[in-house]
């Protein structure tokens, strides 16, 4: 949503400046972070609202559910309106994991905000997001099969999009937030 934000501003396209990612990171570092935090709110909309249709289209099947998110977390990361382009998947699949397991979705979004706080850095809370979600499916009792095997699919293909991210982090050299 970042580079149709930028678009519709006359702003300076993200997919083509900064880290070149269309994911709202870049966005609030090119347009500001109130375009940024927007950014980051429409992109989490569209895994719910992709989730959300899968539950009202096909109710009783949480394997589809889970397919269907992770369908939007593709589709933002490897955007076809984009030339292929896109964000790192990790607002998007925020959005998705809140109708699947709302309860963990939320602790992983808190322990994701506190790690932001500590560190300033936005990969660092995204990549910990996701890594927390599959771990609190468990005492939350929003476990099964379907929600599991989202949030290890979650985990790789963040994790895969901030290799880059991850390298700076091992170097010190990964930029702050603020």
């Amino acid at each position: 949503m970042g580079a149709w934000l930028a678009r519709a501003r006359g702003g300076t396209d993200p997919t083509r400046a900064g880290s070149g990612s269309g994911g709202a990171t870049n966005t609030g570092r090119l347009l500001g972070w109130r375009w940024g935090l927007l950014a980051g709110l429409l992109d989490a909309g569209k895994g719910s609202l992709a989730v959300a249709a899968g539950i009202l289209a096909v109710p009783g099947r949480p394997w589809l559910w889970s397919l269907v998110g992770l369908a939007a977390v593709l589709g933002h990361c490897i955007s076809p309106f984009l030339g292929g382009r896109g964000g790192k998947g990790a607002a998007t699949g925020a959005g998705a994991a809140l109708l699947l397991a709302p309860l963990a979705a939320l602790l992983a979004l808190g322990g994701a905000a506190l790690l932001l706080l500590a560190t300033r850095r936005m990969s660092a809370a995204s990549l910990a997001g996701v890594a927390l979600f599959p771990v609190l499916l468990y005492p939350t009792g929003e476990v099964d099969a379907a929600r599991l095997g989202f949030g290890l699919s979650l985990l790789v293909l963040v994790w895969f999009t901030h290799r880059e991210n991850l390298g700076r982090l091992a170097r010190g050299r990964e930029p702050v937030l603020w």
